[in-house]
Order: C-alpha cells, then sequence, then structure tokens
C-alpha cells in the first residue's frame, strides 16, 4: 500500500541550500578576501531562494496531505487504500444486508454484505475498465449498482490506489486530482455521481484532467431515474427546449463521456440460478432467491421492499410514528425535488410539519421529535435505516434512495406539495439552489425554477443564466431568452472559465436561430463547432453537440441538403465514438430524418422516424424530449401522406407527453393541442375542432392571458372552422373582433393578423391556421 506522507522534495530543497552554502563557506576561505565574500554572498542569495522554495513545497504538501485525509476515504493510517485492501463495502455504498445471526450490532461489516453472485453484465462491466478511462453503471436502486462496478475493479484493478471522494463536499473531486497525480495507477470511485456534479464539482475540465493522466480509471454509479432527469431536463437533443447539451448542463457534459453499462433490478435466469448456488450457504440468498419473481435478489437483500412498507405502515396512528413517517416522508420529498446533499436536520423539521399537517396533525397524535428521529435512524430489519445520518456532517441526514425511487415508481402520482420549494431554494447554497432549478423543470414548475435560477445567478453561479433563458424559450419568449444570455456575456468577468463561456455561447446559438435569426446562429454555431474541434477532438460529444447545431440552422438557412450531409456525418462520428444507442447518437438520427423529411423526401423522412421512436422510447423512455419530438414529426409524415387518423393518434400522444413534461397549462403543451384542433378540422372533423378550441380558448385565456399569441390563435381558428361549417356570418363578427386584438398585440404584418383581415371578405377561404413555434 503506498503511503501518503510528505514528498521529500521540499526537505531536499531546504538541506541542500544549508550544505551548499556550508560548503561554500568553507571553500571561501581558500580564495582571496574580496572574491570570496563574493563568492559566500552569491551562495547566500542561491541558498535564501531554494530555501524559500523548499518550504513552500513543504507547506503545500502539507496542506495536500491534510486535504486528502479530510476529503478523501482512508484508511486507519490515514493512507489511501489499494483496492484489494477496501473490506467495508458498505462505506463505499454497498446496501447492507441483513446479518447472519440477526443483529446489526454483532455482526461485521463484511458479514452485512453477502457473497457476491456475479451478474450478467459482470464481464461487460471488466471490459470496459479494461477500454475505457470513465465507466458508469446506472440502474434502479437496490439493482446491485455498486456491488458489481466494485467487484469488477476488484477482479481487474486490485492493485490500484482506491480514491474516494467525500460526496457531502463536491470540491473534493479536486483533492482526488491532487491525490492520483502521486500514483501510477488508481481507481476514482464516484457512486451515486449525481452528488458530484456541477458548479464546484466534476466538471468537465476536471474530467479532462482526471482522464488524461496515465493509470486512472474513473468508475461511478447513478440511479436510472437521476440518468433520466439529467437528459430529460438539461437535454432535448436538438428537437425541442433543445439547450441542455448545447447549452449547459455541467452533470450532463460529464456524463456524455461516460462509458455506461446498464443493470436491471430483476434478476435474469442465469443470475438466479448462481444465486441459488450461494443460497446453499447463506439463507439471506435462499431467501431473496424465493422471492425473485417479485423483486431483484439484491433489492430483496437489501430491505427495500420491507423498508418502503415500514414506512407506510408508520403512517397509522396506532403504531406510534407517525411524525417519524412525516420525517421520512420529507426526506424523500427533498430528494425527489432535487436535493442530492445530505438534508440538513433543520431543513428536514421544516418540511415535515407540512406532510404531517397533511395527514391530520395533532389529530394523530404524533410521537417527539426526539422519537421520530430515533425510530427513522435506526436500522430496520437487521440492514438500512430510513434516514442515515452522515458519518462525517453533524446533524445531517440521507435518505434510503430506495424509498425515492419506489415513490416515482408508483402507480399514484405524488406531486412536491406547497411551500417544499420556496423552503429548499431558501436554504440551499448558490451551486444547489441552479441543481433546484432544474429539478424544478422537470416538475413542470417554471415559476419555482424561474426563481431559483435567478437566485443561483444573483449569488454569483453565472451558468444559472442558461436556466432562465430555458424557462424563457419554453414560454416561447425566444428573444428574452437571447437577452438574458447576451447580457450574461457582456458582463462576464476577463477571468471567466472557457468552459462556462462556451456553454452561454453555445446556449445563444440555439436560442438565437429559434427567435428567427438563424445567419447569427448559424454564424456562431460554426465558430463554436471550430473551438470545440480544437479543444476536444472530432469525435468528443461536445463536438458532435455543436455539430448537430450548426446542421441544425444550416438546413434552417436554406440549405436542407447541407444540413443532412453535416447531420449524416456527425452520426457516423457518434456511433463510432459512443455507440449506436448513445442519446447524441439518437440526436443525430433525429437530424438526419429531419433533413430528409424538408429535402422532400418523405417515404423515406416516414421509416427513419418510426425506427426513431422505437428506439428512442425504448432506451430513454416515451416521454423522453427527444421521443416527445421523434413522434411529433413523424405525425406531420402521417399527416402528408394521408393518414390523417394515424396523425391525430399520434398528436394525442405527443399532448399528453408534453402534458406530464410540462404541464397542463404550459405553451408548449398548448402549441400541440392547437395544431391537433386545426389538424382535426382540416380532416374534416370540423364539430370535433370546435369542440377542442371552445377548452382551448378557455385555458389559454386563463393560463396565458386574452392577449397572448396561442389564445389569439385558438380564437382564429374558431372563428375559421365555423365559417368552414356554413355560419359565414358568425364567422365575420368573430375575424372583426380578432383583427382588432391581433393588430393591437402582434402588430399588423404579423400572419395571423394579415389572416384575418383577409378573412372578413372571405371568411372560409382556402384552408390556414397558425402553427406556433414549438421547439
Amino acid at each position: 500500500m503506498k503511503a501518503w506522507g510528505i514528498r521529500p522534495v521540499g526537505w531536499w530543497l531546504v538541506i541542500s541550500a544549508a550544505l551548499g552554502v556550508s560548503t561554500l563557506s568553507w571553500a571561501s576561505r581558500l580564495l582571496p578576501g574580496v572574491v570570496g565574500g563574493a563568492v559566500v554572498a552569491v551562495g547566500a542569495t542561491v541558498g535564501a531562494v531554494l530555501t524559500q522554495r523548499g518550504h513552500y513545497l513543504v507547506e503545500e504538501v502539507v496542506r495536500q496531505n491534510i486535504d486528502i485525509r479530510n476529503r478523501l476515504l482512508v484508511d486507519d493510517r490515514g493512507r489511501l487504500p489499494r483496492v484489494a485492501d477496501v473490506e467495508d463495502l458498505i462505506e463505499i455504498g454497498v446496501h447492507p444486508a441483513a446479518s447472519m445471526a440477526g443483529s446489526a450490532r454483532s455482526c461485521s461489516a463484511a458479514d452485512r454484505v453477502p457473497r457476491f453472485v456475479r451478474r450478467d453484465r459482470s464481464d461487460d462491466i471488466e471490459e470496459a475498465l479494461r477500454t475505457h478511462r470513465f465507466v458508469l453503471v446506472v440502474g434502479e436502486s437496490t439493482a446491485g449498482k455498486s456491488r458489481a462496478a466494485f467487484e469488477a475493479v476488484k477482479a481487474v484493478l486490485p492493485d490500484a490506489v482506491f480514491v474516494v471522494p467525500d460526496p457531502v463536499e463536491p470540491e473534493s473531486v479536486r483533492t482526488a486530482v491532487a491525490a492520483v497525480r502521486q500514483s501510477h495507477q488508481c481507481v476514482v470511485w464516484l457512486d451515486d455521481i449525481e452528488r458530484y456534479l456541477g458548479t464546484g464539482g466534476l466538471t468537465l475540465r476536471l474530467l479532462r484532467e482526471l482522464t488524461s493522466l496515465d493509470g486512472v480509471v474513473i468508475v461511478a454509479t447513478i440511479r436510472a431515474h437521476e440518468r433520466a432527469r439529467f437528459r430529460d431536463e438539461r437535454s432535448s437533443g436538438t428537437s425541442e427546449g433543445g439547450d441542455g447539451a448545447h447549452g449547459w448542463g455541467a452533470g450532463l457534459r460529464v456524463l456524455a463521456k461516460a462509458h455506461e453499462i446498464r443493470l436491471e433490478r430483476r434478476w435474469g435466469e442465469g443470475e438466479v440460478a448462481r444465486a441459488q448456488e450461494w443460497g446453499r450457504q447463506d439463507e439471506r440468498i435462499a431467501q431473496a432467491v424465493d422471492c425473485a419473481g417479485r423483486y431483484g435478489i439484491a433489492e430483496f437483500l437489501a430491505a427495500g421492499p420491507q423498508l418502503f412498507a415500514a414506512w407506510q405502515d408508520a403512517w397509522a396512528p396506532e403504531g406510534k410514528h407517525v411524525r417519524g413517517a412525516a420525517l421520512v416522508a420529507a426526506a424523500v420529498e427533498a430528494r425527489r425535488a432535487g436535493w442530492h446533499r445530505p438534508l440538513p436536520m433543520a431543513l428536514l423539521q421544516e418540511l415535515h410539519e407540512e406532510h404531517l399537517a397533511a395527514r391530520g396533525g395533532p389529530a394523530l397524535r404524533p410521537e417527539s421529535w426526539e422519537a421520530a428521529l430515533n425510530w427513522a435512524t435506526t436500522p430496520s430489519f437487521a440492514t438500512s435505516s430510513l434516514l442515515l445520518p452522515h458519518p462525517a456532517t453533524e446533524e445531517h441526514y440521507y435518505v434510503f434512495d430506495y424509498l425515492a425511487d419506489a415513490v416515482d415508481t408508483a402507480p399514484e402520482f405524488t406531486p412536491i406539495l406547497d411551500g417544499t420549494w420556496g423552503r429548499m431554494i431558501e436554504a440551499a447554497d448558490p451551486e444547489l439552489c441552479e441543481d433546484l432549478g432544474w429539478a424544478a423543470l422537470s416538475w413542470a414548475e417554471p415559476t419555482i425554477a424561474r426563481g431559483a435560477f435567478q437566485r443561483a445567478w444573483e449569488l454569483g453561479v453565472r451558468t444559472a443564466v442558461v436556466g432562465l433563458a430555458r424557462v424563457s424559450a419554453d414560454a416561447l419568449q425566444f428573444e428574452e431568452a437571447c437577452r438574458l444570455l447576451r447580457t450574461a456575456l457582456d458582463c462576464a468577468p476577463a477571468d471567466t472559465d472557457p468552459d462556462v463561456l462556451f456553454a452561454l455561447r453555445s446556449s445563444l446559438a440555439w436560442w438565437s436561430g429559434a427567435s428567427g435569426n438563424s445567419g447569427e446562429a448559424l454564424a456562431l454555431a460554426t465558430e463554436l463547432y471550430e473551438e470545440a474541434v480544437r479543444r476536444y477532438g472530432e469525435d468528443h460529444p461536445e463536438t458532435l453537440e455543436m455539430a448537430l447545431i450548426r446542421a441544425r440552422w444550416t438546413g434552417r438557412s436554406d440549405h436542407p441538403e447541407e444540413a443532412l450531409a453535416l447531420a449524416l456525418t456527425a452520426g457516423e462520428r457518434s456511433v463510432r465514438a459512443l455507440g449506436a444507442s448513445h442519446p447524441t447518437t439518437l440526436s443525430c438520427r433525429f437530424e438526419v430524418a429531419a433533413w430528409t423529411m424538408l429535402s422532400g423526401r418523405l417515404a423515406d423522412a416516414g421509416h427513419l422516424w418510426l425506427e426513431l421512436v422505437d428506439d428512442a422510447q425504448g432506451l430513454l423512455g416515451p416521454y423522453d424530449g427527444l421521443t416527445r419530438d421523434a413522434r411529433w414529426n413523424h405525425a406531420y409524415i402521417l399527416w402528408r401522406t394521408g393518414e390523417e387518423e394515424a396523425a391525430l393518434d399520434a398528436l394525442s400522444e405527443v399532448i399528453e407527453a408534453r402534458s406530464l413534461a410540462y404541464g397542463d397549462d404550459h405553451p408548449m403543451t398548448f402549441a400541440v393541442r392547437l395544431q391537433h384542433a386545426g389538424q382535426s378540422g382540416a380532416a374534416g372533423q370540423t364539430a370535433e375542432a370546435l369542440d377542442l378550441l371552445a377548452l382551448l380558448v378557455q385555458d389559454t385565456d386563463r393560463a396565458l392571458g386574452p392577449r397572448d399569441t396561442l389564445t389569439l390563435a385558438a380564437r382564429h381558428q374558431q372563428a375559421l372552422w365555423t365559417a368552414h361549417s356554413g355560419q359565414n356570418t358568425e364567422a365575420v363578427a368573430a375575424f372583426r373582433t380578432l383583427l382588432a386584438d391581433c393588430e393591437a398585440t402582434l402588430g399588423r404584418d404579423h400572419a395571423l393578423t394579415r389572416d384575418t383581415r383577409a378573412r372578413l371578405d372571405r371568411p372560409d377561404a382556402e384552408i390556414w391556421f397558425y402553427d406556433a413555434p414549438s421547439w
């Protein structure tokens, strides 16, 4: 095991300086007086410089060693361990199981972790460790991610130094960089990597620094729900809202560099068979095998289902743990809402009161706070506790992450309670506040997200302006999004991190194009693409994302064939560098399908969209932004090729997906509802269209106001389909009232205003209706 003591360089400088001065002093006696004195003077000066430099190096190494002991996992002697010497797997993130003796107090850490049952993907993880510098294992809570990843590391790199930064302090990753420079082979272990991401933690720059060092492999895990949230809200490919990967999202940029391996919670037949063999020696594994039809083996061993049931049962008044249940509910809710760090007890005390009140408050006769905290932090079933005290931070707690996943996947939807967001944003530091903003967007809470981003921006997190721009753009206020980004760039200090500037400029490239300035967007995207090639190389995820933005605005600048060629080239590079199932590769396929369609090859585009819908749904889920937009574009192809009913069905699915992603009253949802109504009328279903529009006008008027463009567009369609149902008099009256509102709000030259004016003479003229921009 390598000792992490003070390196001798500084001391050798001090000693050498002292010896050198002594030697010169002795030698000067052999020289004439003036010459000897000059030699001693020069030697003393050099010695003083060397001594000062030596003391500085000594102090720097001492500081580094203090940081290593305080911020990294060390053994009893204060040294970083080798992989083969790590015995307490619970300490590195593996969930404990019931002890063989049935008592958590009497068993060792090794006894609380059963024998490892090799997983079907263990070979893949081990091979990835041999061929990749950054490996990420993705899966649900208690899928066995941490155990499978560690056992693979132990098999492939047993002699490597094991570097585990403190997840409470994301900046401890910087200490890890200093530590790995002192070893020829290291594994940097980032269990639940979301805790290390973002400003102050693992940024793209630090990742490049780590992976540039010989012998360094980064191994990380992340829950599938967290991985999906990063993808959903910080990226939408090159489809709707696409500023995430193209603008900010330090975490998303880091995750894009990883070689991902998915581990399923439910075990396959081969895995269950291997578990049965071990079950003959370990009754815990045998019991888990008996329940394998309902639960995953690791899930059952970690007592996830049992702990979830104990939490739910605690709500019963006769159980005497209702305050404890409220406390756990508050911690689970905070985790679901984006708080990934240990929760301070003061915040938990605030949050739990609302949960307690929602269930009946004093009528439930809740126990004392001390009793509730003791119950929630006491291990149950000889495994984990519902709340886990952080060992190094007093009065801070983690929630057993299985509970958050169980709530997220429950059939009934559980929203975040009123008041929770405000309390969390107020308690969060600036970087965490930015994370809460992105989380609020994932919960379709744009007002809350704006408040979180605004606070983070005011407290110095420059990348928070990308979130503010996203909120504005989601409301179809593209000019406002661009204004925010330009302001941030104009006032950025000269020493601003180049990665931050790149993020701001790439976000501006996207939203300036969305606002109609395709030429400006293309010029900036081309500049950023060339910069990315110089900085990262042609096959880097950052470069590929910029290639897609360049393709998008090339096409929007009336060069669809050139855009298609650019997208095809980016797709080939993405498959080679990242693999066919990577989100960036799917985004390349999105652009290829889009420019095939807009080049006039509808049949080819239809096949491409359908294949992309199927693949994106399987890989990213039915409600992912890229899946939604691929289905939306496929609906357009269906419409253009005469399959009107199928197109309307596809649009209905897009409406449902957008409602879940953004909320029922969001402009992005209203935009597709407007399109659905228009295509229903164009298909001859005028009565159905009018019914849809009556609800839409009511909803947009309430949510957005009577002068919003979407409200005016819905009123325009109402008058249009009224005319096409034979009621011209009523239609003309509606158009006349609408014209005054359009001129006052949109101006005389807006397309909606011009068509409304023309229909005063011919209300049932050729069908045209307004399609709102929907990025």
